[in-house]
C-alpha cells in the first residue's frame, strides 16, 4: 500500500492528527521500508522539502531539535559562534504568528521571499491591511510583481529556476541539481546573491572575527550546507557537484554506510526517534502542548516508532441559519499556487482563465441557482462574487479554487471580488501551525443570471455533474468570458 497525502490534510481541521492516522496505518500494517509501500506526505511547493532539510522554515538545519542543547553546541561549533546567538530559547514563529506581530508593530522588518501571502493566506482582507501599513517596512523578493510586492515598500527582482544553479530535493529525498541555463534579466539576481550582499553589507562576524558568510558560489554553499548535515538522517556527506551531474538525482541519506544513496527508509523498522537524536520530542496533537525531554526520555523511543491518536473535535467554525453551507478552497490541476508563472502559460490559462466556485447539483436547485450563473458566496469575513459550476461536491458543501488574485486584472477590488481567502479564517493547526482552508461556514446567493457556463475546467475535478457543457470541448468553456492572457511586453517584471 502506497499512501500520498497533501494540502487536504495539511490545511484542514485537525490536520496533524490526520496525517498521523496515515502513519500510523502503515506502522500497524508493516507497509513501510520495501517495494510497492511507503507514506508519500508531499510538499506544496518543488522546493519546499529542499526548506525544511535546511532549516528555512525557522527550526534548526539538518533535522536538528531546537530543544536539545547538545544540537545548538554542535551548530554553534560548526559555525563558530556563540550558542545563544542560535534562537532556540522558545519554538520557531510560525508564519500566521509572524502576521499578528507585524500587525501589532513589533515587527518592524519583514522581509517576504518566494511567497503571495496577500493572496495565499487566510482572511485576506487582514493581510492585506497588515502589508500596507505603516507599522511596518516590507521588503518583497520575487520573481514577479505579485500582489504582495505591490505592497511592498522595496521589492527585489528574483532570478528564476532556469536563471540560477542549486539543487532540488523531491518527495522520496531525491536530490538534484539544476544547473543555470541563462543569465536572469535586467537587475534581476539569484536569491543566493541577494542573500549576500545583504550578509556583506551587515559585516556577519563569527567568534573569531572573520566573516562569519565565507562562501560565494552555489557550489561552494552546498559544500558548507553538507558539513551540516553529517551525522544527521538528512545526510549529504557523500554528494558534491560532481556526483550530483550523473544521469540522475540520488536520494539521501548518502555517506560510507550508503554511497549510492538510500531508495527506502525504515526497512529494517529503525526509526530517528532516540531522544538525543530526534528533531522534536513531540506534541500533543489536540492542543499543541510540547513534550518535554523527560517525558520523551521516560517513554525509551530507542530507534522504535510511536502510535499517537486524538479525539475528534468540531471545527472552529460551523454552518448556521445565518451561514449554512461549508466553503473550502482547494487547486485546479491547470493552476500553480497563486498564478504567477502558470498565469502566463496561454494554455494554463485558457484551461482555467478565472475564479468560480463549485455547487452540488441539490444546493443549486434549491437556491434558484443554474450553470454560469453570477453568485455571491459570503462569510463572516468576506466574500466573493464568480460564476457558479454545479459540479461534482458534495451537499453542503461550496468550492472555491484559492489561486486568483488581482496582478492581471485592473485595480485591486476587481481581485478582492474573486479571491477565495477573503472568506477563509486566521486559525491553525496546533501542532504544525499551517492555517486552516478547508472548513468555513458561508452563505450564497444568486447576483444574476450568468451569460455562459462558468470558467471551470470541463475535465478533471472540476467537470460538470451533468457531463460535457454546451459548446465546450473540453479546459475552458467556449462560449465562457476569457481575461484576456497578459500582454508580456507590458508586464511590469520585465516581459517574461
Amino acid at each position: 500500500m502506497l499512501s500520498t497525502v497533501l494540502q487536504g490534510f495539511y490545511q484542514s481541521h485537525q490536520a496533524t492528527a490526520a496525517a498521523v492516522a496515515v502513519h500510523n496505518l502503515h506502522l500497524l500494517r508493516g507497509q513501510l521500508g520495501r517495494p510497492g509501500a511507503g507514506v508519500l506526505q508531499m510538499n506544496g511547493q518543488p522546493t519546499a522539502q529542499n526548506n525544511r532539510e535546511c532549516g528555512a522554515d525557522g527550526d534548526l538545519p539538518g533535522f536538528r531539535n531546537w530543544d536539545n542543547e547538545a544540537h545548538v553546541r554542535e551548530l554553534a561549533a560548526l559555525w563558530n559562534v556563540d550558542p545563544l546567538v542560535i534562537p532556540h530559547w522558545a519554538p520557531p514563529t510560525h508564519a500566521m504568528q509572524i502576521m499578528s506581530y507585524v500587525e501589532e508593530g513589533s515587527i518592524g522588518l519583514l522581509w517576504i521571499s518566494a511567497t503571495n501571502p496577500a493572496v495565499s493566506m487566510p482572511e485576506s482582507a487582514r493581510i492585506r491591511r497588515i502589508l500596507a501599513g505603516e507599522q511596518c517596512f516590507t521588503v518583497v523578493q520575487d520573481l514577479f510583481l505579485t500582489e504582495t510586492a505591490r505592497l511592498a515598500d522595496v521589492v527585489l527582482p528574483a532570478a528564476g529556476w532556469g536563471e540560477k544553479t542549486g539543487t532540488f530535493t523531491n518527495v522520496n529525498r531525491t536530490v538534484h541539481l539544476s544547473q543555470q541555463a541563462v543569465d536572469p534579466p535586467g537587475e534581476a539576481r539569484s536569491d543566493l546573491d541577494i542573500f549576500l550582499a545583504y550578509a556583506a553589507a551587515m559585516d556577519f562576524r563569527d567568534a573569531d572575527g572573520r566573516p562569519l558568510i565565507r562562501w560565494r558560489t552555489p557550489e561552494e554553499a552546498f559544500d558548507a550546507w553538507r558539513e551540516a548535515t553529517r551525522g544527521r538522517p538528512v545526510d549529504y556527506t557523500g554528494l558534491s557537484y560532481a556526483r550530483l551531474r550523473g544521469p540522475t538525482g540520488i536520494p539521501w541519506p548518502v555517506n560510507e554506510d550508503a554511497p549510492e544513496g538510500t531508495d527506502r527508509l525504515y526497512a529494517d523498522a529503525e526509526f530517528p526517534t532516540a531522544t538525543d537524536y530526534c528533531e522534536t520530542y513531540g506534541h500533543d496533537l489536540l492542543t499543541g502542548a510540547a513534550v518535554t525531554e523527560q517525558e520523551h526520555r521516560a517513554l525509551r523511543p530507542d530507534g522504535r516508532a510511536f502510535l499517537k491518536g486524538a479525539a475528534w473535535t468540531p471545527p472552529h467554525e460551523e454552518t448556521s441559519d445565518e451561514y449554512p453551507l461549508l466553503f473550502t478552497t482547494g487547486r485546479t490541476v491547470y493552476q500553480f499556487h497563486t498564478r504567477t508563472k502558470t498565469g502566463r502559460s496561454r494554455a494554463l490559462h485558457e484551461a482555467a482563465p478565472d475564479a468560480w466556485v463549485e455547487l452540488s447539483p441539490a444546493d443549486a436547485a434549491g437556491l434558484g441557482i443554474a450553470e454560469g450563473d453570477v453568485v455571491r458566496v459570503e462569510s463572516p469575513r468576506g466574500a466573493v462574487e464568480v460564476r457558479a459550476r454545479i459540479g461534482q461536491v458534495m451537499p453542503g458543501a461550496v468550492f472555491a479554487p484559492f489561486h486568483y488574485g488581482s496582478w492581471d486584472l485592473d485595480g485591486a477590488a476587481a481581485g478582492e471580488r474573486r479571491q477565495a481567502n477573503e472568506l477563509t479564517m486566521t486559525v491553525w493547526d496546533p501542532v504544525s501551525k499551517q492555517p486552516y482552508f478547508k472548513t468555513a461556514a458561508c452563505r450564497v446567493t444568486k447576483v444574476r443570471d450568468g451569460d455562459g457556463p462558468a470558467p471551470a475546467p470541463t475535465t478533471a475535478a472540476s467537470a460538470p455533474a451533468t457531463g460535457r457543457l454546451p459548446g465546450t470541448a473540453g479546459g475552458a468553456p467556449t462560449t465562457s468570458r476569457v481575461v484576456p492572457t497578459p500582454d508580456y511586453p507590458n508586464d511590469p517584471a520585465g516581459g517574461r
